[in-house]
């Protein structure tokens, strides 16, 4: 599987170029309805997320339906990991959906390589509405100053735990400015209690996790000119924690990892109770409260360095359309109804951040859980450090398979960490070129 899907991010670019190359953002040749109200088309979505937000999603698209009964939605959606997958081999085949979630750590690679639709004419004739969006909100979606995406929400991570959980252990409370080297002992401390302290983030998609360590040790995972943006040192000292940590015992071991790797929410390592913390998206809170019926869960920033730089990156969900979508005014008007309409918000609430709207935001502010409320708070203290994240370069998907792959190597004992960081090193420099 990891060759194969390796040999897929190899050919994506080459792919991608042949395939979607010179198609326009504005063609209005593209079979589009004008108003949305006589022609019968059909339209797909796709979106990742697990069991609670297909049903929040698919509640939207009914209420699109009801509102718009000529346009029929085509629904699709998987687990993170399998998403990002499929869209990659979709695009590749000329296949993708007209409507597809995007989010600002991969957007660059797809609009890059002329895979979305170009966004501003839709804003201009208003059949997007950007008016009740922050500026800095807008200008998250854009690439080279390009307008490819629309926020849904706005996030930051956050580690979960149970204080239920830590008061019955008698283990301390993470410090809401913990830093690394208290994650580390935090860990270590747990295991000494029979339970692992978290799952194993040593790999994977290298954001936010590996991504904050880069930026707390002074650096970030790529410059602005696309460049890889952190040192061999800093990764080696990266998998060299979670390597101490795995050979203590203190993490799943390689083989748990990869069982639980694509499990659903409710039954992954956190929430099954095998593991005492969990890294998550903190709009996400409310999931897992629903999960446990002892306790309310709390959050907890990410770690830092002592003296080393502090602070969230700006992070969402967004939405956007692929270059050849044959109905780009009908996902047009499938966007705005999502992002602006009180009967879309009514079910969205905050299920992938803060809505993009900030008249949207106050709509649902009454009809939040005192869960999303929480996860509310913990966002907008975070938001007063936050700042834009640096663009992901052409290749960062197959870049980050690569990072997947040598982390998995050392986890599975087949590679020590310096010989993994050498190849890594190696292949993103190829990668990036």
């Amino acid at each position: 599987m990891k060759k194969l899907r390796a040999l897929i991010f190899s050919l994506i670019s080459v792919f991608l170029l042949v395939g979607v190359v010179g198609c326009s953002s504005g063609d209005s040749s593209k079979e589009a309805s004008g108003d949305g109200k006589d022609e019968k088309v059909e339209i797909r979505f796709t979106w990742w997320g697990d069991t609670k937000r297909h049903e929040v999603y698919n509640g939207i698209v009914d209420r699109f339906e009801e509102k718009y009964p000529n346009i029929k939605v085509k629904r699709e959606f998987g687990g993170w990991p399998e998403y990002w997958e499929k869209l990659t081999t979709q695009i590749a085949g000329g296949n993708a959906p007209d409507v597809v979630s995007m989010h600002q750590f991969y957007v660059s690679d797809y609009a890059r390589r002329n895979a979305l639709l170009e966004l501003s004419e839709y804003v201009s004739n208003d059949t997007i509405n950007q008016k009740d969006f922050a500026e800095s909100v807008v200008n998250s979606g854009k690439v080279d100053d390009k307008l490819y995406m629309i926020a849904q929400g706005v996030t930051m991570p956050a580690w979960v735990y149970n204080p239920a959980l830590f008061d019955k252990l008698g283990v301390e409370y993470p410090d809401p400015n913990w830093t690394y080297e208290d994650f580390r002992n935090k860990v270590l401390e747990l295991k000494e209690k029979g339970i692992w302290g978290v799952s194993d983030m040593s790999g994977g998609q290298p954001q936010p996790n590996f991504r904050y360590f880069v930026r707390a040790n002074g650096q970030d995972l790529y410059t602005k000119d696309g460049k890889l943006g952190f040192t061999k040192d800093v990764l080696v000292k990266w998998w060299t924690m979670w390597d101490e940590l795995r050979k203590a015992e203190a993490i799943p071991d390689a083989a748990t990892g990869a069982e639980y790797e694509s499990a659903p929410l409710e039954q992954n390592l956190f929430v099954t109770g095998k593991v005492a913390m969990h890294q998550i998206p903190a709009n996400q809170l409310y999931l897992y409260q629903q999960q446990f019926k002892e306790g309310d869960l709390k959050l907890v920033r990410m770690p830092s360095l002592e003296g080393g730089e502090k602070g969230e990156y700006i992070e969402g969900a967004y939405l956007s359309i692929t270059a050849k979508s044959k109905h780009p005014k009908e996902a047009a008007q499938f966007i705005n109804f999502f992002v602006n309409e009180e009967k879309a918000l009514e079910l969205f609430k905050v299920e992938q951040g803060s809505p993009g709207s900030t008249k949207m935001a106050e709509y649902v502010k009454p009809l939040l859980e005192p869960a999303q409320s929480n996860a509310v708070d913990l966002i907008q203290a975070a938001l007063k450090d936050a700042s834009p994240a640096p663009y992901a370069p052409l290749g960062a998907s197959e870049l980050e398979a690569a990072f997947k792959d040598s982390a998995s190597a050392i986890s599975f004992g087949k590679m020590s960490v310096e010989e993994a960081a050498d190849k890594f090193m190696k292949q993103a420099e190829s990668i990036l070129k």
